[in-house]
């Protein structure tokens, strides 16, 4: 908010300089002097009073703006300077406050009605559009606000799936998270490709949401899958994938859901895609998930440390990992060691669990 009070006041001063070259090179106007007094010393009230009463700075800035706008259309006689009184409505919806809102459109409103000396004709037609173009902005805002908020709470739902997932193995809490962790670390170090980080993020956080509809004898057995089980448990990413899509995920997301376990030399499933079909996504999650899967216990197993989990990923580089992604993963792999170390330090110790 602070930024934007010093926007409005390098605006105003740049806006007397233009009105200056303009009333000097262009068209003389009449009270030149006073408007441009009034002009450039138009920010002063709005900066004494966010001094005094900083918890009204929303207000402080409409009514700057106000300030500005009725200055102009006072002074200046340009029809175009009519159309500054939309701007307000405008201005104030970037505050996302709806009292700031409505204060502003209707204190537009107001001023206009009192400066205009137009016929009444004139003015019913500006109120009447005035309106129309609120209410618009109204039904705008409504949207997004809705859209927003419908995407937060699929996102958050979606999310406390995942942990849902992650619960019912005390050896996998907290995999989804530590697994974004460091996709984003990966991708930060990556100076080939352009990634949306938090899409990224997303796909890390989901990657494994489709367990959620596998059976617990499965997912929580002790040990090595069958075969049958294995088969069973290779369809995660699919399940995973459908669910995504289900509640609106972008199509890199649920990509990288679907593909996260494809290897690069096409021996993975879903599907065996193979180098650089497998989606950007799919191979960044790829090499994440097993530096996390490997440096942490399981029931059968005690974990790698994460050099030995460095050295598997290097071995297996052109096998199971896309070698650009690998160079990044050693390039790296100092930044991950200590988030690694540090979310060691948060976990706690895996407890018997008792599944009902």
């Amino acid at each position: 908010m602070k930024r934007n009070l010093i926007i409005a006041q390098i605006f105003i001063i740049l806006s007397s300089i233009i009105q200056v070259l303009n009333h000097l090179f262009v068209q003389p106007m009449d009270n030149f002097l006073p408007f441009i007094l009034l002009f450039t010393i138009g920010f002063l009230p709005a900066y004494l009073l966010d001094k005094l009463l900083p918890s009204l700075t929303k207000y402080i800035f409409v009514f700057n703006s106000l300030y500005m706008v009725c200055l102009a259309f006072y002074f200046v006689k340009l029809p175009i300077v009519e159309s500054a009184f939309f701007f307000l409505p405008v201005t104030a919806l970037l505050m996302n406050d709806k009292r700031v809102y409505l204060a502003s459109g209707i204190s537009g409103l107001a001023a206009y009605l009192i400066l205009s000396d137009t016929s009444v004709e004139d003015r019913i037609m500006f109120v009447s559009i005035y309106i129309i173009f609120i209410m618009l902005l109204t039904l705008v805002q409504y949207r997004v606000e809705k859209n927003i908020a419908e995407k937060e709470a699929i996102q958050q739902g979606i999310k406390a799936i995942s942990i849902a997932v992650e619960a019912k193995d005390v050896y996998t809490q907290g995999h989804a998270r530590r697994v974004a962790q460091y996709s984003l670390i990966l991708a930060k170090h990556m100076k080939k490709h352009r990634v949306d980080f938090a899409e990224l993020e997303l796909t890390g956080v989901l990657h494994d949401i489709g367990k959620i509809s596998m059976p617990d004898s499965v997912l929580l057995k002790d040990g090595k899958l069958t075969q049958d089980e294995y088969e069973i448990m290779k369809k995660h990413p699919v399940e995973g994938m459908h669910l995504a899509k289900s509640l609106g995920f972008s199509h890199k997301v649920l990509s990288g859901i679907l593909h996260h376990h494809e290897r690069y030399d096409g021996k993975g499933y879903p599907h065996g895609l193979a180098g650089e079909s497998i989606p950007l996504y799919s191979r960044i999650l790829a090499v994440a998930d097993s530096f996390d899967a490997m440096t942490s216990s399981r029931s059968y197993r005690s974990a790698m440390t994460p050099w030995d989990a460095k050295v598997e990923i290097e071995r297996n580089n052109g096998l199971m990992y896309d070698p650009e992604i690998v160079d990044v993963f050693k390039q790296a792999y100092e930044e991950l060691l200590l988030v690694h170390e540090t979310n060691q330090q948060q976990k706690p110790e895996p407890q018997e669990t008792i599944i009902s």
